[in-house]
C-alpha cells in the first residue's frame, strides 16, 4: 500500500509539468526513495483541534524547484507551520513532502519559501523560510505556531482539544557572507553592517521604523538594498 502511494506521488508530479527532459527510469527510483517516508492522513477525518497548522486556509497550485535544476507545476500544496514541512495533495490524500534537503525553494501564488540554514540566537537551524525583500541583503521570516496539548474534564471544568495558536513570525537577514541571522530590531541590522552602521540607525530614527511591523522591515530592506 505505501509502494502505491509512493508511485501515485511521482505521477502527480511528472503530470504536473516538468520543464526539463523526460524522466528516466533511474529518476523514478530515486523519487520513490527521497518521498519513501511520506506521511499521509484522509482528508475525510476531521482533525480532533482548534485552530490549524497551516499556513495557507487551503492548499494551492504550486511550483517546485529542486536542487538539481528539475521543476515542477501545479502542485497543490500547503505550509504545515508545526511540522516545518510542505504537504501536497493527490487524490484528496495529503502528503508530507519528507526529503527537503533536495528542495531549492516552493512558490505558492507570490508567496516564495526556501529551504536553508539559518542561525537563532546561536543555534543553527535548517527549515523553510518566507523570502520577504530580496536585494543584495535578503529578509526572510520564520512563520511560528504554538501547539497545546488537550486537557481532560476536570471537575467543572470541561474537556479541551488540542490547539494550534499563531505567533508572531521572527525575521532573518541573509548577509553578505551568505550567512542567515535572526534580529529582533532594526538597530541590530544596522550593527551587523558596521560600514554604514550610523547612517541605517538615523534612518530608522528619522522615519519611526519598528521590526515589529513587516511594511517597516521591507521598507528598511529596500533602504540598505538601495531601492
Amino acid at each position: 500500500m505505501r509502494q502505491k502511494a509512493i508511485l501515485v506521488i511521482i505521477v502527480s508530479f511528472c503530470l504536473g509539468g516538468i520543464v526539463s527532459s523526460q524522466v528516466t527510469d533511474l529518476e523514478f527510483k530515486q523519487f520513490q526513495n527521497d518521498f519513501r517516508l511520506a506521511k499521509s492522513f484522509e482528508k475525510e477525518n476531521k482533525p480532533e483541534y482548534d485552530g490549524s497548522p497551516y499556513l495557507l486556509d487551503e492548499f494551492r497550485d504550486a511550483e517546485i524547484y529542486l536542487k538539481n535544476g528539475r521543476q515542477y507545476e501545479d502542485v497543490p500544496m500547503n505550509y504545515n507551520i508545526h511540522n516545518d514541512d510542505f504537504e501536497f495533495m493527490t487524490d484528496d490524500i495529503s502528503y508530507s513532502l519528507g526529503n527537503n534537503n533536495i528542495v531549492k525553494n516552493i512558490k505558492v501564488g507570490d508567496r516564495d519559501f526556501y529551504y536553508r540554514n539559518y542561525t537563532y540566537n546561536s543555534a543553527r537551524i535548517k527549515g523553510y523560510l518566507e523570502l520577504v525583500a530580496d536585494g543584495d541583503y535578503k529578509i526572510f521570516k520564520k512563520h511560528r505556531v504554538i501547539y497545546t496539548e488537550p486537557k481532560a474534564t476536570r471537575g467543572y471544568v470541561e474537556a479541551q482539544p488540542a490547539r494550534f495558536s499563531p505567533r508572531r513570525p521572527d525575521y532573518f537577514i541573509e548577509l553578505a557572507d551568505g550567512n542567515i541571522v535572526y534580529f529582533n530590531k532594526l538597530k541590530e541590522i544596522a550593527e551587523l553592517l558596521p560600514e554604514k552602521s550610523d547612517k541605517l540607525k538615523d534612518y530608522i530614527k528619522d522615519n519611526r521604523l519598528k521590526a515589529r511591523r513587516e511594511e517597516d522591515i521591507i521598507t528598511f530592506a529596500d533602504y540598505i538594498n538601495g531601492k
